[in-house]
């Protein structure tokens, strides 16, 4: 959409659920990006508001910075859509999709097991309810991860899995299982169909892998950028991270990590983000910024990219 000095943003934030936090976090990055665009923003959180206020407010466009269960898995888009309202991001399919890692890793494996560089994934383990949840037909390390969630809250990574047994206090049919690829963390950001760079990602000592404590505490991680590594993998995450983001019709900006089998120079996607985090430990804005895209550019490019799609 067109931007003037009378644009009205309205930036939803909040929410519910263990990515609530997050999403206020980076409405605070993104609120001020706004005010020194010159443009007006009136903040809701929807976890306090609730929805019905996003009918009577006058604006002209939502700039969405929720995380998470209803603003990152379509649900928030359906209803902007219905009321007309432009807004940042993705729209319901795509945001549906990748919110959902099972249907996100299905698709794009089909989409392109057929062609010259098919997209690879960890392979999925079956998790099996007996007496208690175990993993069948596998020995050896494994991580177990919400089908439906982000900021790698309720991950658990399992150093043997016939060794090990699974935590009882979670709802296994709300999680999936996967071989545990790679030693090395990368992220690509996409912004208006634009790989960025590729970021290394190494977690302090204290965290056993990039977990919600080494993404959002201070020096909770360090990130290389641009990531040390060949230039054939750094060019295939590049590749990938464009591709996936087509292929489910992505808008405005996505983020996709990987994990980097350096031993047999090999790279397995993980999942695609279409709400990356934009707090102050972000990878997103790094990476704009490295390739010289200030936050307040970045945010007027993401409101510029808004509509609706009804």
């Amino acid at each position: 959409m067109k931007i003037t000095k009378n644009t009205h943003v309205m930036l939803l934030k909040g929410g519910f659920g263990s990515e609530r936090d997050v999403s206020l976090r980076s409405a605070e990055a993104c609120a001020e990006a706004i005010k020194e665009n010159d443009l007006r923003v009136t903040e809701v959180d929807i976890g306090l508001n609730g929805i019905n206020e996003l009918t009577s407010l006058n604006v002209d466009v939502c700039f969405n910075a929720l995380h998470g269960k209803l603003g990152e898995d379509g649900t928030v888009q359906g209803f902007l859509n219905l009321i007309k309202i432009p807004y940042t991001h993705s729209g319901v399919a795509a945001s549906a999709i990748a919110m959902n890692k099972m249907h996100f890793k299905r698709l794009i494996t089909n989409a392109t097991e057929n062609s010259e560089d098919p997209i690879i994934f960890p392979e999925t383990l079956k998790i099996i309810k007996d007496k208690f949840y175990y993993i069948s037909d596998y020995e050896g390390p494994c991580v177990i991860k919400p089908i439906n969630g982000g900021s790698s809250v309720d991950v658990t990574i399992i150093k043997n899995s016939k060794m090990e047994p699974l935590k009882q206090n979670q709802n296994y049919n709300e999680l999936m299982a996967e071989v545990l690829v790679g030693t090395r963390e990368l992220t690509v950001t996409v912004l208006k169909e634009r790989p960025l760079c590729v970021t290394e990602i190494t977690s302090n000592k204290k965290q056993d892998f990039y977990n919600y404590k080494a993404k959002y505490d201070q020096n909770g991680s360090s990130h290389i950028i641009p990531a040390l590594i060949p230039k054939t993998i750094f060019d295939k995450a590049m590749s990938w991270a464009l591709r996936a983001h087509k292929i489910i019709g992505c808008k405005g900006i996505s983020r996709t990590d990987f994990r980097y089998d350096s031993n047999h120079n090999k790279l397995f996607m993980l999942e695609l983000n279409t709400q990356p985090g934009m707090t102050e430990t972000s990878l997103a804005p790094e990476q704009a910024l490295f390739c010289q895209i200030t936050m307040k550019q970045m945010v007027k490019i993401l409101i510029e990219e808004a509509t609706y799609e009804c």
